[in-house]
């Protein structure tokens, strides 16, 4: 048996290594040794690894982080870039009108050669009764009043709207995956806020306990103190189950599987800065959100399937031909060809023209209106979302001095009672208004990153996701 069996055979707490200076372990053995067990360490790490990104762990991830997963996992962004090559194949196959359409034709019949000659000629006349052929036929379209022209203009703009609806999908990501981001840091900042809280209130509690022992205060005092510890110990519970929702929330926006676990390491920001004018960002609006940008090639595209509808009133000027090979039992094997100019007029279809063309102008027209309506709903959206910014820099302002404030009073409150000079009721309600005052911190810090972010994707002013190019839209994912 080899040392590897021996090993291998032996359990855990048996097995003995060999040494280096035993007779059995010649040199070349214990180089063989050692690479097997580094061999086996390597696979041991790589299987941990693995099945540490089977089970979907994301830890300390930054914002960024979480934007670049949603990048590649979220449902919406990957349909919305199908989408664009959709109308990519759309707008191949419109152009697809200006080339000439070629088909290889062939049949082979059998016919009844005493049937009556065409023309009524003489009966006697022999008739073929098989007859084989093969063609190719070719028809190049020269002008069918400007459907395809237009046609291929509808779908290029098409093709372009969808793509500024792709980056409106990933701005609408952007800012979804920035609010369950914050929301989270928010969840994990009440818990830390809310374990601080049930640290001092156990502290005083236990404080308050020994004072009743010494006879300096009542049991209305103690039972008081033991309630506000309930109390604390019920809002850690609440913020420990926000910050699970908030972490599940998370990880949907960003589209991870559900067993994927994660965690975030940013903290709350520290700067907070104004907003800027609401006229200039509404200027910005304009120029640069992707979805004014698609509404107005909406627009153009609807005039232009209008303008296609329309010439379907005019004729159609065609070059077609065609060259092949004919077979007849009685007049043997020939050569033929055809050519000519053609032109189709549409005289009568039952009014199929009209209501195309009408229907075609309706879409323009509503267009116009859909696009007027969604300006405004944007002018409102953005200055909602441009006062809660402000609001949100004020709170901050607001409660940073009103924290300074309950953090002493809550201190001085706790020194006077050390030294009888205050009631225990008045260290509760400093507690109770410190814990208060820290979560409305943490709740105007985080709708303030929320509105700013609601701005900036308004404004079309945010680091959009990356989309491919117009040339390789059709190439690679």
């Amino acid at each position: 048996m080899s040392t590897l069996e021996k090993l291998t055979d032996l359990g855990p707490s048996q097995r003995e290594f060999p040494k280096l200076g035993c007779k059995e372990c010649s040199p070349i053995k214990r180089v063989h040794f050692l690479a097997l067990s580094l061999f086996l360490v390597f696979t041991l790490s790589v299987n941990a690894q693995a099945e540490t990104v089977k089970g979907g762990a994301y830890q300390s991830l930054s914002l960024e982080d979480c934007l670049a997963l949603a990048r590649e996992n979220n449902p919406l962004l990957s349909g919305a870039t199908e989408k664009v090559r959709e109308l990519l194949a759309d707008y191949q196959a419109a152009r697809s009108e200006f080339f000439p359409k070629l088909a290889l034709v062939s049949h082979f019949e059998r016919s009844n050669p005493d049937r009556l000659p065409p023309g009524g000629g003489n009966p006697n006349m022999p008739l073929f009764g098989e007859e084989g052929l093969v063609s190719v036929t070719g028809k190049q379209v020269l002008f069918n009043g400007w459907k395809t022209q237009y046609g291929q203009k509808a779908a290029r703009i098409g093709a372009d709207a969808q793509r500024q609806e792709e980056l409106r999908t990933a701005d609408e990501v952007t800012y979804a995956v920035t609010e369950a981001f914050y929301r989270l840091l928010e969840a994990k900042e009440d818990l830390k806020a809310a374990t601080e809280a049930l640290k001092q209130r156990q502290e005083f509690a236990v404080l308050t306990e020994a004072f009743f022992k010494a006879g300096k205060v009542t049991r209305l005092d103690s039972l008081r103190a033991q309630s506000q510890v309930s109390d604390a110990e019920l809002a850690r519970t609440e913020a420990e189950n926000a910050v699970s929702l908030a972490g599940e929330i998370l990880a949907r926006t960003m589209g991870l599987e559900e067993q994927a676990q994660l965690d975030i390491r940013e903290g709350l920001p520290q700067e907070f800065m104004p907003a800027p004018g609401i006229d200039s960002l509404w200027q910005e609006t304009l120029r640069n959100n992707p979805e004014v940008r698609r509404l107005e090639l909406e627009v153009e595209q609807n005039l232009a399937l209008a303008r296609a509808a329309e010439g379907s009133y005019l004729p159609e000027v065609s070059i077609q031909g065609s060259v092949g090979r004919r077979h007849q039992d009685t007049g043997g094997t020939k050569d033929e060809w055809m050519a000519g100019v053609f032109l189709e007029f549409p005289f009568f279809e039952g009014g199929l023209t009209k209501a195309q063309t009408a229907a075609a102008n309706s879409r323009y027209l509503q267009s116009i209106e859909r696009k007027r309506d969604r300006l405004n709903g944007l002018r409102v959206d953005l200055s909602t979302a441009w006062k809660d910014w402000e609001n949100a820099r004020q709170g901050v302002t607001a409660t940073q001095q009103t924290l300074v404030a309950k953090e002493e009073a809550y201190k001085s409150s706790e020194t006077l009672y050390r030294y009888g000079k205050a009631i225990g009721l008045d260290v509760l309600q400093a507690q109770v208004d410190l814990t208060a005052s820290r979560f409305y911190f943490i709740r105007y810090a985080v709708n303030y990153e929320i509105a700013r972010a609601r701005v900036e994707q308004i404004a079309g002013s945010k680091q959009r996701l990356a989309v491919r190019e117009w040339e390789n839209g059709g190439q690679k994912k």
